[in-house]
């Protein structure tokens, strides 16, 4: 069905960038054609996962600001987004960088995107990626340490730093 329907799944945050640690959460988009709605993912889609084996923990969070679902998906954390764009399909290599992407997207998919495109940002501004990286691994384990680490306590978190 995936290949007729022409979707992706991109990953963004710290596992794109590459300072992921153990039992961190992946944060993913699935990116949809036009003919696949925000009521198909959440509720056709969900039911699908629900009967995975591999998936625990099964949330669909549709009111937040960036709608998620959320999973443990054989003992990993997911968090995974969703936006439609205004195409018949989204080819393999698609490039989700252009901003003409962004015209007359509903704000949710918009806000979406915003993950992947911002770390797509990083990842192509950074002259060396693995001095980025290590930077950023002790930045993120100084704040961790001193207790100022978490998007949801009004912290700076993940790739924000």
């Amino acid at each position: 069905v995936a290949e007729t329907v022409g979707g992706n799944i991109y990953t963004f945050g710290s596992y794109r960038l590459g300072v992921h640690h153990r039992g961190a959460d992946i944060d993913a988009l699935c990116v949809a054609p036009r003919h696949i709605d925000r009521v198909d993912y959440f509720q056709s889609f969900y039911e699908l996962l629900k009967t995975q084996p591999q998936v625990k923990d099964l949330r669909a969070v549709e009111d937040a600001f960036v709608p998620v679902i959320k999973m443990n998906f054989d003992g990993i954390e997911i968090d995974l987004l969703f936006a439609r764009l205004a195409l018949k399909e989204i080819p393999d290599s698609f490039d989700l960088s252009d901003d003409m992407l962004l015209k007359n997207l509903d704000q949710k998919s918009v806000r979406s995107l915003n993950g992947c495109r911002v770390t797509d940002e990083i990842l192509r501004l950074v002259p060396n990626i693995n001095n980025f990286r290590l930077t950023l691994r002790a930045i993120k384990l100084w704040a961790k340490r001193h207790g100022i680490y978490s998007n949801t306590l009004g912290y700076l978190g993940g790739v924000s730093w």
